[in-house]
């Protein structure tokens, strides 16, 4: 053979094979490329979704400094908080063809075909059990939650028990218990409850806190507590009945009934949040009933300066003020009020739940009360009442001339409450009526389920100046003056901190992420108090379908 015909045969094998490895490398970076490309992608579509979501809260914000008192404002409202758009090529924010039509059915159809469009939705659960309801489009003010760190025992037991019960959790005294004992600053054991000789015992071992509680979730440390009790069944935090959250063992949450009824758990009710200035709505400083004599009728004459009270009824607070009247006997304001007052009927304080023995309340979460055959003996010093007791109204003020149409601008301007306290931290732990669920509203003292009721009904219907403060109650006429009274010490209209659940997403990508934010409206500005991602417990909310209905106890399911 000849040697150089050899030769050329065995190069012609070697140049395949080096361009075979050439092409093979040429592929790989070629994957390599289009990898990074569709990562970079991916991270720059994943920053766009966090840009309009943040952009939701600013403009959320910027609606609270002019509004953050008025709930019809961003409570529920899917014009302003639905598929906001925030950038487009293609669309002006003034000529949203998605914000007209109210829908993306019609963008969605083809994915493909829809301009590069980036929006965000603000979403919130429905919570109300009386009947079933869909979620709604706007924020939460943690007003319409109980506050963890200042509920009575009390209160948490007519809150809690029902909802632990729905989880068939029995001990749910002892879960009070441990957290009360959690958060008081002795070491004396509540019964059922836990102090740091428990808590040392565990591994590793902790001390109980004795302070008041960070976050919701701390809860978590507290001796009983878990997951179920907290979260329920709602493990993406939406109120929605969710198919994994109602299939029993076939898929996370394990401990799901399958019974079609959402149980939340006690987290979506909770604070640690709630506070306001003893201020008017217009965040000028109440005519304090207990400061000095000498100022209040200049102060009164300021607050309402176009007859807002009349000269009559300003005249009768300056001369019982004068006359030594102690004003630390009122527990609110709403005690200058008596038309219609009839005292109410009460029982000795050793017979009321929560006292003495540490009797729980009625059956139905409400106080235990009857009739009683003797006058009332209670001491009129709010310090020394029970606080699920009736208010005894004092003599002096069963001639007070404050009208009906006066009650919202006493509400609102004069202050009966301790001008240090006030000042100094603000009054903590007053619930929204204008927005609070059912089961908020049951923790209130005195509250029956029928106002309960009559409230969540009735504040649908009426228009934004007459919810302005808590008056609107007793001038429709949903309970007497005795009942309101009662429960006037711990409502409000007004909300100060707030929560947010912000989805951001675009038209033309699937790509979307949910994030929480909890803060604080000090003044124009808006203080961060909590942020947290929750895109890893699913964006959750269904924002292109109108037809999710909360499933509830009574309710037949969608």
């Amino acid at each position: 053979m000849n040697p150089r015909r050899h030769r050329r045969a065995f190069v012609l094998p070697v140049i395949l094979v080096l361009l075979a490895l050439l092409t093979l490398t040429m592929a790989g970076f070629v994957f390599f490329v289009r990898a990074e490309v569709a990562g970079l992608n991916a991270h720059a579509g994943q920053q766009q979704a966090r840009l309009a979501a943040e952009s939701g809260l600013e403009e959320i914000v910027a609606l609270l400094r002019v509004a953050k008192h008025d709930s019809t404002q961003w409570f529920d409202n899917p014009q302003r908080m639905r598929h906001s758009l925030v950038w487009s090529r293609q669309y002006r924010r003034d000529a949203d063809p998605v914000r007209e039509l109210g829908s993306r059915r019609e963008v969605l159809a083809d994915r493909n075909a829809a301009a590069e469009a980036w929006r965000w939705s603000a979403c919130a659960p429905r919570y109300d059990l009386s009947n079933a309801q869909s979620f709604r489009y706007g924020i939460t003010p943690e007003s319409a939650k109980i506050n963890l760190n200042s509920a009575t025992p009390q209160q948490l037991s007519v809150f809690m028990t029902p909802l632990l019960q729905t989880l068939e959790i029995e001990n749910a005294q002892e879960l009070i218990a441990g957290l009360v004992d959690w958060r008081d600053p002795d070491s004396n054991v509540t019964p059922g409850g836990a102090e740091n000789e428990w808590y040392n015992t565990l591994k590793p071992a902790y001390n109980v806190k004795n302070g008041p509680f960070d976050t919701v979730e701390e809860l978590l440390l507290v001796r009983g507590w878990n997951a179920i009790a907290l979260y329920g069944e709602d493990t993406n935090r939406n109120g929605i009945l969710d198919p994994n959250e109602d299939d029993g063992d076939a898929s996370p949450p394990a401990w799901d009934n399958g019974d079609g009824i959402l149980n939340f758990g006690v987290a979506p009710f909770l604070t640690v949040s709630t506070r306001e200035p003893d201020a008017t709505l217009a965040n000028q400083p109440r005519a304090n009933l207990r400061g000095p004599p000498q100022a209040l009728t200049a102060q009164l004459q300021k607050l309402f300066p176009n007859g807002e009270l009349s000269q009559t009824t300003i005249a009768f607070l300056t001369q019982l003020q004068g006359s030594g009247f102690d004003f630390g006997r009122l527990v609110s304001s709403a005690q200058l009020y008596t038309q219609g007052y009839v005292a109410p009927a009460t029982v000795p304080s050793s017979e009321l739940p929560g006292s003495g023995d540490g009797a729980a309340p009625g059956e139905d979460g409400s106080p235990a009360s009857g009739p009683s055959s003797q006058p009332s003996s209670q001491p009129t010093d709010p310090a020394q009442q029970n606080p699920l007791a009736p208010p005894v109204l004092p003599q002096e003020l069963l001639q007070s001339p404050v009208t009906l149409a006066e009650l919202p601008f006493i509400l609102d301007g004069i202050s009966v409450a301790s001008p240090q306290t006030a000042t100094r931290n603000g009054i903590a732990g007053l619930i929204n009526v204008n927005v609070a669920p059912l089961q908020v509203l049951s923790a209130i003292p005195g509250m029956t389920a029928e106002l309960a009721n009559a409230i969540v009904a009735t504040r649908q219907t009426l228009p934004p100046e007459q919810l302005r403060t808590p008056a609107w109650i007793l001038v429709n006429g949903l309970c007497d003056t005795a009942t309101f009274h009662q429960i006037a010490p711990a409502i409000t209209t007004k909300a100060y901190q707030f929560q947010v659940d912000i989805v951001g997403y675009a038209d033309h990508s699937e790509i979307a992420r949910r994030f929480e934010w909890r803060f604080e409206m000090i003044g124009p500005l808006a203080q961060v108090q909590y942020f947290r991602e929750l895109t890893g417990v699913g964006v959750a909310w269904p924002l292109d379908r109108d037809s999710i209905v909360l499933n509830a106890p009574g309710a037949a399911r969608q």
